[in-house]
Protein backbone atom coordinates (compact mmCIF):
# COMPACT_ATOMS: atom_id res chain seq x y z
CA UNK A 1 0.00 0.00 0.00
CA UNK A 2 2.80 2.28 0.79
CA UNK A 3 4.59 1.28 -2.29
CA UNK A 4 1.76 1.69 -4.42
CA UNK A 5 1.99 4.79 -7.07
CA UNK A 6 -1.81 5.43 -5.96
CA UNK A 7 -0.63 6.26 -2.47
CA UNK A 8 2.34 8.34 -3.43
CA UNK A 9 0.54 10.72 -5.99
CA UNK A 10 -2.51 11.04 -2.60
CA UNK A 11 0.39 11.92 -0.39
CA UNK A 12 1.53 14.50 -3.00
CA UNK A 13 -1.66 16.17 -3.46
CA UNK A 14 -2.23 16.44 -0.04
CA UNK A 15 1.10 18.13 0.67
CA UNK A 16 0.60 20.35 -1.64
CA UNK A 17 -2.97 20.98 -0.37
CA UNK A 18 -1.15 21.76 3.05
CA UNK A 19 1.10 24.00 1.21
CA UNK A 20 -1.84 25.84 -0.02
CA UNK A 21 -3.69 26.23 2.83
CA UNK A 22 -0.31 26.96 5.22
CA UNK A 23 0.31 29.74 2.18
CA UNK A 24 -3.56 30.95 1.74
CA UNK A 25 -3.33 31.21 5.66
CA UNK A 26 -0.58 33.03 6.27
CA UNK A 27 -1.65 35.80 3.26
CA UNK A 28 -4.83 35.62 4.56
CA UNK A 29 -2.95 36.84 8.24
CA UNK A 30 -0.86 39.39 6.53
CA UNK A 31 -4.08 40.78 4.75
CA UNK A 32 -5.88 40.90 8.19
CA UNK A 33 -3.05 42.56 10.00
CA UNK A 34 -2.96 45.09 7.08
CA UNK A 35 -7.06 46.21 7.51
CA UNK A 36 -6.72 45.63 10.94
CA UNK A 37 -4.33 48.70 10.94
CA UNK A 38 -6.55 50.43 8.51
CA UNK A 39 -9.55 49.58 10.74
CA UNK A 40 -8.24 50.81 14.14
CA UNK A 41 -6.53 54.03 12.46
CA UNK A 42 -9.38 54.83 10.70
CA UNK A 43 -11.90 54.56 13.93
CA UNK A 44 -9.84 56.31 16.21
CA UNK A 45 -9.32 59.63 13.54
CA UNK A 46 -12.99 59.36 13.23
CA UNK A 47 -14.46 59.68 17.08
CA UNK A 48 -11.71 61.53 18.20
CA UNK A 49 -12.95 65.22 16.81
CA UNK A 50 -16.32 64.12 18.68
CA UNK A 51 -14.40 63.17 21.62
CA UNK A 52 -12.30 66.96 21.65
CA UNK A 53 -15.07 68.69 21.11
CA UNK A 54 -16.52 66.45 24.66
CA UNK A 55 -13.58 67.24 26.41
CA UNK A 56 -13.55 71.02 25.15
CA UNK A 57 -16.55 71.56 26.82
CA UNK A 58 -16.14 69.93 30.28
CA UNK A 59 -13.18 71.87 30.68
CA UNK A 60 -15.00 75.16 30.04
CA UNK A 61 -17.56 73.83 32.70
CA UNK A 62 -14.45 73.50 34.66
CA UNK A 63 -14.56 70.11 35.44
CA UNK A 64 -10.66 68.36 36.03
CA UNK A 65 -9.16 66.22 33.55
CA UNK A 66 -9.61 62.83 35.83
CA UNK A 67 -13.44 63.55 36.21
CA UNK A 68 -13.56 64.13 32.35
CA UNK A 69 -11.78 60.93 32.18
CA UNK A 70 -13.65 58.94 34.45
CA UNK A 71 -17.11 60.26 33.46
CA UNK A 72 -16.29 58.72 29.64
CA UNK A 73 -14.83 55.54 30.65
CA UNK A 74 -17.59 53.45 30.23
CA UNK A 75 -18.14 54.70 27.03
CA UNK A 76 -14.29 54.31 25.68
CA UNK A 77 -14.85 50.37 27.41
CA UNK A 78 -17.68 49.89 24.84
CA UNK A 79 -15.55 50.43 21.78
CA UNK A 80 -12.43 48.87 23.25
CA UNK A 81 -10.62 51.94 22.70
CA UNK A 82 -9.32 54.48 25.88
CA UNK A 83 -8.95 58.34 26.22
CA UNK A 84 -5.86 60.05 27.88
CA UNK A 85 -5.82 63.72 28.74
CA UNK A 86 -1.82 65.13 28.57
CA UNK A 87 -0.71 68.37 29.91
CA UNK A 88 3.12 68.71 29.51
CA UNK A 89 3.57 65.09 28.82
CA UNK A 90 1.91 64.39 32.09
CA UNK A 91 -1.00 62.82 32.13
CA UNK A 92 -4.15 63.98 34.14
CA UNK A 93 -6.55 61.64 33.03
CA UNK A 94 -7.15 58.15 32.24
CA UNK A 95 -10.59 56.44 31.27
CA UNK A 96 -8.67 52.61 31.94
CA UNK A 97 -8.91 53.63 35.85
CA UNK A 98 -6.90 56.60 35.98
CA UNK A 99 -3.74 53.53 35.80
CA UNK A 100 -1.47 56.40 34.14
CA UNK A 101 -2.40 59.51 36.05
CA UNK A 102 0.71 61.34 37.29
CA UNK A 103 2.75 59.28 34.87
CA UNK A 104 4.48 60.83 31.52
CA UNK A 105 3.10 59.48 28.52
CA UNK A 106 5.77 57.35 26.51
CA UNK A 107 4.93 59.11 23.10
CA UNK A 108 7.27 61.76 21.18
CA UNK A 109 5.82 64.14 18.91
CA UNK A 110 7.09 66.62 16.29
CA UNK A 111 7.80 70.14 17.58
CA UNK A 112 4.61 71.59 15.79
CA UNK A 113 2.81 69.12 18.06
CA UNK A 114 3.20 72.27 21.10
CA UNK A 115 1.20 74.29 19.42
CA UNK A 116 -2.78 74.21 18.59
CA UNK A 117 -3.22 71.83 15.66
CA UNK A 118 -6.71 71.31 13.51
CA UNK A 119 -6.03 67.87 11.88
CA UNK A 120 -5.49 64.56 14.67
CA UNK A 121 -2.02 63.44 14.61
CA UNK A 122 -1.93 59.45 14.32
CA UNK A 123 1.06 56.95 14.75
CA UNK A 124 1.81 54.05 16.96
CA UNK A 125 3.86 53.97 20.27
CA UNK A 126 5.08 51.45 22.90
CA UNK A 127 2.77 51.51 25.78
CA UNK A 128 4.44 51.08 29.65
CA UNK A 129 2.85 47.68 29.37
CA UNK A 130 5.49 46.83 26.23
CA UNK A 131 2.29 46.54 24.00
CA UNK A 132 1.91 48.21 20.58
CA UNK A 133 -0.88 51.46 20.63
CA UNK A 134 -2.28 53.12 17.80
CA UNK A 135 -3.38 56.60 18.45
CA UNK A 136 -4.42 60.16 17.54
CA UNK A 137 -3.82 63.52 19.11
CA UNK A 138 -5.86 66.32 18.92
CA UNK A 139 -4.36 69.40 21.20
CA UNK A 140 -6.57 71.99 23.25
CA UNK A 141 -6.03 75.30 24.93
CA UNK A 142 -5.40 74.49 29.05
CA UNK A 143 -7.93 76.45 30.78
CA UNK A 144 -6.47 79.27 32.97
CA UNK A 145 -6.25 77.27 36.50
CA UNK A 146 -3.83 74.51 34.66
CA UNK A 147 -1.92 77.56 34.26
CA UNK A 148 1.04 77.75 31.32
CA UNK A 149 0.31 78.51 27.61
CA UNK A 150 1.22 74.71 26.89
CA UNK A 151 -1.76 72.72 25.40
CA UNK A 152 -3.79 69.71 26.57
CA UNK A 153 -3.38 66.50 24.22
CA UNK A 154 -6.45 65.10 23.86
CA UNK A 155 -4.89 61.01 22.86
CA UNK A 156 -7.57 57.76 22.00
CA UNK A 157 -5.27 55.00 22.02
CA UNK A 158 -6.09 51.67 20.93
CA UNK A 159 -4.51 48.23 21.13
CA UNK A 160 -2.89 47.58 17.66
CA UNK A 161 -4.69 43.79 17.91
CA UNK A 162 -8.17 43.69 18.37
CA UNK A 163 -8.49 40.99 20.82
CA UNK A 164 -12.33 40.54 20.86
CA UNK A 165 -12.52 40.95 17.25
CA UNK A 166 -9.58 37.73 16.45
CA UNK A 167 -11.63 35.86 18.75
CA UNK A 168 -14.57 36.00 16.77
CA UNK A 169 -12.68 35.50 13.65
CA UNK A 170 -10.59 32.60 14.98
CA UNK A 171 -13.15 29.74 14.62
CA UNK A 172 -14.78 30.90 11.59
CA UNK A 173 -11.44 30.89 9.82
CA UNK A 174 -10.38 27.26 11.88
CA UNK A 175 -13.31 26.09 10.32
CA UNK A 176 -12.94 27.21 6.79
CA UNK A 177 -9.67 26.04 6.53
CA UNK A 178 -10.95 22.24 8.25
CA UNK A 179 -13.34 22.37 5.36
CA UNK A 180 -10.86 23.15 3.04
CA UNK A 181 -8.33 20.96 4.18
CA UNK A 182 -11.09 17.77 4.28
CA UNK A 183 -12.22 19.07 0.82
CA UNK A 184 -8.72 18.73 -0.80
CA UNK A 185 -7.96 15.02 0.58
CA UNK A 186 -11.27 14.10 -0.81
CA UNK A 187 -10.60 15.37 -4.16
CA UNK A 188 -6.68 14.09 -3.99
CA UNK A 189 -7.83 10.88 -3.19
CA UNK A 190 -10.24 11.15 -6.33
CA UNK A 191 -7.77 12.12 -8.44
CA UNK A 192 -5.05 9.57 -7.56
CA UNK A 193 -7.25 7.02 -8.06
CA UNK A 194 -8.38 8.84 -11.24
CA UNK A 195 -4.70 8.34 -12.86
CA UNK A 196 -3.60 5.24 -11.26
CA UNK A 197 -6.94 3.14 -12.10
CA UNK A 198 -5.93 3.07 -16.00
CA UNK A 199 -2.08 2.25 -14.50
CA UNK A 200 -3.59 -0.61 -12.70
CA UNK A 201 -5.19 -1.86 -15.31
CA UNK A 202 -2.03 -2.00 -17.63
CA UNK A 203 -0.47 -3.45 -14.85
CA UNK A 204 -3.25 -6.05 -14.54
CA UNK A 205 -3.32 -6.65 -18.61
CA UNK A 206 0.78 -7.08 -18.33
CA UNK A 207 0.14 -10.22 -15.59
CA UNK A 208 -2.69 -11.25 -18.00
CA UNK A 209 -0.21 -11.43 -21.00
CA UNK A 210 2.78 -13.35 -18.99
CA UNK A 211 0.74 -15.91 -17.96
CA UNK A 212 0.27 -16.20 -21.67
CA UNK A 213 -3.12 -14.79 -22.43
CA UNK A 214 -2.24 -13.17 -25.45
CA UNK A 215 -5.54 -11.83 -26.54
CA UNK A 216 -6.14 -9.94 -23.78
CA UNK A 217 -6.71 -6.36 -25.15
CA UNK A 218 -6.66 -3.54 -22.43
CA UNK A 219 -9.69 -0.88 -22.90
CA UNK A 220 -8.31 2.80 -23.71
CA UNK A 221 -9.10 5.46 -21.15
CA UNK A 222 -7.57 8.07 -18.39
CA UNK A 223 -5.57 11.04 -19.41
CA UNK A 224 -4.12 11.58 -22.20
CA UNK A 225 -0.99 10.31 -21.74
CA UNK A 226 -2.24 7.08 -19.81
CA UNK A 227 -4.37 6.48 -23.08
CA UNK A 228 -1.12 6.30 -25.19
CA UNK A 229 0.72 4.18 -22.66
CA UNK A 230 -2.60 2.13 -23.14
CA UNK A 231 -2.30 1.96 -27.41
CA UNK A 232 1.49 1.47 -26.85
CA UNK A 233 0.38 -1.32 -24.86
CA UNK A 234 -2.14 -3.22 -26.89
CA UNK A 235 0.45 -2.82 -29.99
CA UNK A 236 2.61 -4.35 -28.09
CA UNK A 237 0.84 -7.37 -27.17
CA UNK A 238 -0.28 -7.88 -30.85
CA UNK A 239 3.59 -7.70 -31.30
CA UNK A 240 4.04 -10.64 -29.13
CA UNK A 241 1.13 -12.58 -30.48
CA UNK A 242 2.46 -11.95 -33.51
CA UNK A 243 5.79 -13.00 -33.11
CA UNK A 244 4.76 -15.74 -30.99
CA UNK A 245 2.30 -17.40 -34.02
CA UNK A 246 5.59 -16.01 -36.42
CA UNK A 247 8.06 -17.89 -33.98
CA UNK A 248 5.28 -21.21 -34.16
CA UNK A 249 5.16 -20.91 -38.42
CA UNK A 250 8.77 -20.88 -38.49
CA UNK A 251 9.21 -24.00 -36.23
CA UNK A 252 6.72 -25.43 -38.08
CA UNK A 253 8.11 -24.58 -41.97
CA UNK A 254 11.78 -25.38 -40.66
CA UNK A 255 10.15 -28.82 -39.47
CA UNK A 256 8.26 -29.30 -43.16
CA UNK A 257 11.32 -28.37 -44.70
CA UNK A 258 13.79 -30.57 -43.29
CA UNK A 259 10.91 -33.77 -43.41
CA UNK A 260 11.02 -33.54 -46.74
CA UNK A 261 14.42 -34.25 -47.79
CA UNK A 262 14.57 -36.54 -44.65
CA UNK A 263 12.03 -38.63 -45.70
CA UNK A 264 13.93 -38.77 -48.88
CA UNK A 265 16.98 -39.59 -47.62
CA UNK A 266 15.71 -42.36 -45.22
CA UNK A 267 13.55 -44.04 -48.12
CA UNK A 268 16.30 -44.37 -50.55
CA UNK A 269 19.18 -45.22 -47.68
CA UNK A 270 16.38 -47.88 -46.75
CA UNK A 271 15.97 -48.91 -50.32
CA UNK A 272 19.78 -49.33 -50.48
CA UNK A 273 20.38 -50.96 -47.10
CA UNK A 274 17.54 -53.42 -47.65
CA UNK A 275 18.76 -54.25 -51.49
CA UNK A 276 15.65 -53.30 -52.68
CA UNK A 277 18.03 -51.33 -55.50
CA UNK A 278 20.18 -54.13 -57.06
CA UNK A 279 21.20 -53.18 -60.60
CA UNK A 280 23.48 -50.79 -61.05
CA UNK A 281 21.24 -47.73 -62.28
CA UNK A 282 18.91 -48.07 -59.37
CA UNK A 283 22.03 -47.55 -56.82
CA UNK A 284 23.19 -44.58 -58.60
CA UNK A 285 19.81 -43.17 -58.78
CA UNK A 286 19.23 -43.83 -54.67
CA UNK A 287 22.93 -42.24 -54.09
CA UNK A 288 22.13 -39.37 -56.66
CA UNK A 289 19.03 -38.04 -54.71
CA UNK A 290 20.69 -38.68 -51.12
CA UNK A 291 23.75 -36.42 -52.07
CA UNK A 292 21.39 -33.54 -53.27
CA UNK A 293 18.70 -33.70 -50.91
CA UNK A 294 21.71 -34.26 -48.08
CA UNK A 295 22.97 -30.66 -49.87
CA UNK A 296 19.44 -29.24 -50.13
CA UNK A 297 19.74 -29.51 -46.50
CA UNK A 298 22.90 -28.30 -45.74
CA UNK A 299 22.16 -24.93 -47.66
CA UNK A 300 19.17 -24.63 -45.40
CA UNK A 301 20.83 -25.02 -42.48
CA UNK A 302 23.48 -22.39 -43.82
CA UNK A 303 20.68 -19.84 -44.94
CA UNK A 304 19.06 -20.02 -41.35
CA UNK A 305 22.35 -19.56 -39.60
CA UNK A 306 23.28 -16.84 -41.82
CA UNK A 307 20.01 -15.24 -41.16
CA UNK A 308 20.24 -15.41 -37.59
CA UNK A 309 23.68 -13.87 -37.48
CA UNK A 310 22.20 -11.13 -39.45
CA UNK A 311 19.17 -10.70 -37.23
CA UNK A 312 21.11 -10.22 -34.25
CA UNK A 313 23.67 -8.44 -35.91
CA UNK A 314 26.81 -10.90 -34.77
CA UNK A 315 28.12 -9.93 -38.64
CA UNK A 316 30.50 -7.77 -39.47
CA UNK A 317 29.98 -5.43 -42.31
CA UNK A 318 32.80 -4.03 -43.97
CA UNK A 319 32.81 -0.59 -45.41
CA UNK A 320 35.08 -0.23 -48.55
CA UNK A 321 34.00 1.94 -51.38
CA UNK A 322 32.58 0.02 -54.33
CA UNK A 323 30.67 0.79 -57.27
CA UNK A 324 27.11 -0.47 -57.82
CA UNK A 325 27.55 -0.63 -61.63
CA UNK A 326 30.46 -3.67 -61.93
CA UNK A 327 29.48 -5.20 -58.33
CA UNK A 328 26.02 -6.04 -60.41
CA UNK A 329 27.33 -7.34 -63.24
CA UNK A 330 29.71 -9.53 -61.43
CA UNK A 331 26.89 -10.85 -59.91
CA UNK A 332 25.00 -11.48 -62.87
CA UNK A 333 27.87 -12.95 -64.96
CA UNK A 334 27.73 -15.81 -62.24
CA UNK A 335 23.91 -16.40 -63.07
CA UNK A 336 24.52 -15.56 -66.94
CA UNK A 337 25.11 -20.08 -67.40
CA UNK A 338 21.73 -20.60 -65.29
CA UNK A 339 19.73 -18.32 -67.07
CA UNK A 340 20.95 -19.55 -70.73
CA UNK A 341 20.01 -22.95 -69.36
CA UNK A 342 16.36 -22.02 -68.36
CA UNK A 343 16.05 -20.12 -72.02
CA UNK A 344 15.30 -16.76 -69.62
CA UNK A 345 17.68 -13.53 -71.08
CA UNK A 346 18.64 -11.04 -68.62
CA UNK A 347 19.17 -7.51 -69.68
CA UNK A 348 21.22 -5.03 -67.86
CA UNK A 349 21.26 -1.04 -68.18
CA UNK A 350 23.82 0.28 -65.46
CA UNK A 351 24.25 3.84 -64.82
CA UNK A 352 27.98 4.51 -64.10
CA UNK A 353 29.95 6.65 -61.19
CA UNK A 354 27.42 5.43 -58.43
CA UNK A 355 29.55 4.43 -55.79
CA UNK A 356 28.57 3.27 -52.12
CA UNK A 357 30.40 2.23 -49.04
CA UNK A 358 29.36 -1.80 -48.33
CA UNK A 359 30.77 -5.29 -47.87
CA UNK A 360 31.36 -6.41 -51.44
CA UNK A 361 30.55 -10.29 -50.37
CA UNK A 362 27.18 -9.53 -48.80
CA UNK A 363 26.12 -6.81 -51.20
CA UNK A 364 26.87 -9.69 -53.53
CA UNK A 365 24.87 -12.00 -52.15
CA UNK A 366 21.90 -10.00 -51.26
CA UNK A 367 22.11 -9.35 -55.62
CA UNK A 368 22.37 -13.04 -56.12
CA UNK A 369 19.16 -13.93 -54.45
CA UNK A 370 17.51 -11.32 -56.12
CA UNK A 371 18.62 -12.87 -59.32
CA UNK A 372 18.09 -16.31 -58.28
CA UNK A 373 14.24 -15.05 -57.10
CA UNK A 374 13.58 -13.47 -60.85
CA UNK A 375 15.14 -16.63 -62.80
CA UNK A 376 13.27 -19.40 -60.74
CA UNK A 377 9.84 -17.58 -61.33
CA UNK A 378 10.53 -16.31 -65.27
CA UNK A 379 9.17 -18.98 -67.71
CA UNK A 380 11.30 -19.73 -70.72
CA UNK A 381 11.64 -17.57 -73.52
CA UNK A 382 10.73 -14.73 -70.62
CA UNK A 383 12.77 -11.58 -69.77
CA UNK A 384 14.63 -10.48 -66.36
CA UNK A 385 15.37 -6.89 -66.73
CA UNK A 386 17.98 -5.25 -64.10
CA UNK A 387 18.31 -1.59 -64.10
CA UNK A 388 21.30 0.25 -61.65
CA UNK A 389 20.32 3.78 -62.02
CA UNK A 390 20.54 6.97 -59.28
CA UNK A 391 17.06 6.92 -57.24
CA UNK A 392 15.02 9.64 -59.03
CA UNK A 393 13.33 11.01 -55.63
CA UNK A 394 16.45 11.22 -53.84
CA UNK A 395 19.91 12.30 -55.86
CA UNK A 396 21.75 11.28 -52.99
CA UNK A 397 20.41 7.09 -53.42
CA UNK A 398 21.11 4.43 -55.65
CA UNK A 399 18.77 1.70 -56.49
CA UNK A 400 18.90 -1.57 -58.73
CA UNK A 401 15.28 -2.71 -59.78
CA UNK A 402 15.33 -6.43 -60.45
CA UNK A 403 12.30 -7.24 -62.71
CA UNK A 404 10.86 -10.69 -63.57
CA UNK A 405 8.80 -11.97 -66.28
CA UNK A 406 6.23 -14.22 -63.91
CA UNK A 407 3.05 -14.50 -62.64
CA UNK A 408 3.62 -11.22 -60.40
CA UNK A 409 2.06 -11.13 -56.81
CA UNK A 410 -1.28 -10.44 -55.13
CA UNK A 411 -1.80 -7.33 -53.21
CA UNK A 412 -2.57 -9.64 -50.13
CA UNK A 413 0.71 -11.34 -50.37
CA UNK A 414 3.14 -8.17 -51.22
CA UNK A 415 3.49 -7.65 -47.24
CA UNK A 416 4.89 -10.57 -46.24
CA UNK A 417 6.97 -11.52 -48.82
CA UNK A 418 10.13 -10.31 -46.74
CA UNK A 419 9.24 -12.92 -44.03
CA UNK A 420 10.93 -15.79 -43.33
CA UNK A 421 9.56 -18.96 -45.02
CA UNK A 422 6.64 -16.92 -46.43
CA UNK A 423 5.79 -17.93 -50.30
CA UNK A 424 2.95 -16.68 -52.25
CA UNK A 425 0.45 -18.52 -53.64
CA UNK A 426 1.13 -21.53 -55.37
CA UNK A 427 1.72 -19.52 -58.59
CA UNK A 428 5.05 -18.45 -57.45
CA UNK A 429 6.45 -21.57 -55.67
CA UNK A 430 9.13 -22.98 -57.05
CA UNK A 431 10.80 -24.90 -54.38
CA UNK A 432 12.83 -22.33 -52.61
CA UNK A 433 13.27 -22.23 -49.40
CA UNK A 434 11.58 -18.61 -48.21
CA UNK A 435 14.29 -17.63 -46.65
CA UNK A 436 16.61 -15.66 -49.52
CA UNK A 437 14.48 -12.86 -49.43
CA UNK A 438 14.46 -12.36 -45.37
CA UNK A 439 18.45 -12.46 -45.70
CA UNK A 440 18.24 -9.50 -49.08
CA UNK A 441 16.44 -7.44 -46.42
CA UNK A 442 18.42 -8.00 -43.55
CA UNK A 443 22.20 -7.48 -45.76
CA UNK A 444 20.11 -3.87 -47.09
CA UNK A 445 19.06 -2.34 -43.40
CA UNK A 446 23.01 -3.75 -42.41
CA UNK A 447 24.01 -1.31 -44.80
CA UNK A 448 21.76 1.67 -43.87
CA UNK A 449 19.21 1.58 -47.14
CA UNK A 450 15.81 0.09 -48.24
CA UNK A 451 14.61 -3.28 -50.33
CA UNK A 452 10.84 -3.54 -51.56
CA UNK A 453 8.46 -4.67 -54.31
CA UNK A 454 5.93 -3.85 -56.25
CA UNK A 455 3.62 -6.32 -58.50
CA UNK A 456 0.56 -6.30 -60.49
CA UNK A 457 -0.47 -9.89 -61.04
CA UNK A 458 0.23 -11.33 -64.53
CA UNK A 459 2.84 -8.41 -64.90
CA UNK A 460 5.90 -9.81 -63.22
CA UNK A 461 7.41 -8.40 -59.78
CA UNK A 462 9.70 -6.05 -59.12
CA UNK A 463 12.13 -5.85 -56.26
CA UNK A 464 14.08 -2.76 -55.68
CA UNK A 465 16.63 -2.32 -53.39
CA UNK A 466 18.14 1.72 -52.84
CA UNK A 467 21.31 1.80 -50.91
CA UNK A 468 22.99 5.49 -50.28
CA UNK A 469 25.74 6.99 -52.11
CA UNK A 470 29.26 7.14 -50.51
Amino acid sequence: MIKSLRFRLFLSYVAVTLLIILVAGLTLGLIWRSAQTRIISTRLSESLPLTTRLVRGMLHQGVPPEEIAAQVAGDFRRRKSRMILVHRGIVLGDTANGEMVGKRLPLRLPEKSKLIIKKPLTGVFVGPDGRDYFYALATLRAPPELGGRAPIWVVEIAPRRLTGFNDEMAWPLFWALLTSLFIGLAFSWLISRWITQPLTAIARAADEIAQGNLDFKLQISGPAEVEHVARQFNAMAAEVRASRQAQRDFIANVSHDLKTPLTAIQGFSQALVEEVATDPQSVQRAAQIIHEESQRMGRLVDQLLDLAKLEAGRVRMRKDRLELGPLVQAAARRFQPAYVARGVDLALAVEPDLWIMGDEERLRQALMNLLDNALRYSPEGGVVSCVVRRFSDDPATAEVVIRDAGPGISAVDLPHVFERFYQAEKARRRGGSGLGLAIVQEIVRAHGGRVGVYSTPGQGASFWVRLPLA
